[in-house]
């Protein structure tokens, strides 16, 4: 049996001003679970994604910030990493263990643009939405990591935790 490629990623729940989380929309054909199910239909997920050769989290979670909304560091303040997770995914048909970290972010403004996104990602997201707390945690989409809604209760409270908490997928 082969060795299962791991991608770190960055991943980045960004806040509105006035509260909101910003999201994801997209279906990519080409990524499944561990057994390469593919979901029929289009779910939620993170800003982020995998951290390039010779870049920190950090450096990768501002990097995807920029790339996928626009927002850099004259309109969004990257905060403290929050969260981590790790599974499997078969993307292409080659299993891959992600190790996603997820870091806090301010922006200053919900103006976005998205002239960063890479071909790839134009094909597989359908939009991205600033998301009322209380609509999604009542939304029943599919929303990834599906500890999302559970954790994010704290964070609204403000309860940032002082080390990265361990969460599920």
């Amino acid at each position: 049996m082969s060795e299962i490629r791991t991608r770190p990623t960055a991943r980045l729940l960004p806040f509105s001003p006035d509260g909101r989380l910003l999201l994801v929309r997209m279906h990519d054909p080409n990524v499944g679970g561990p057994e390469g199910h593919v979901l029929r239909e289009a779910y939620w997920v993170t800003v982020g994604g995998a951290v390039d050769e010779g870049e920190t989290l950090e450096e990768a979670a501002r990097r995807e910030l920029k790339e996928e909304t626009g927002l850099d560091e004259t309109t969004a303040k990257l905060g403290a990493p929050v969260w981590y997770t790790e599974h499997v995914l078969t993307v292409h048909g080659e299993k891959r263990l992600l190790q996603e970290t997820f870091f806090l972010a301010n922006a200053f403004t919900t103006d976005l643009t998205h002239q960063g996104l890479e071909d790839s990602e134009r094909e597989v997201i359908e939009t991205m939405r600033w998301w009322e707390p209380a609509a999604l945690l009542a939304s029943p989409d599919t929303v990834f990591p599906t500890s999302l809604r559970a954790h994010l209760p704290a964070l609204l409270r403000g309860e940032v935790p002082g080390t990265v908490i361990h969460i599920d997928p």
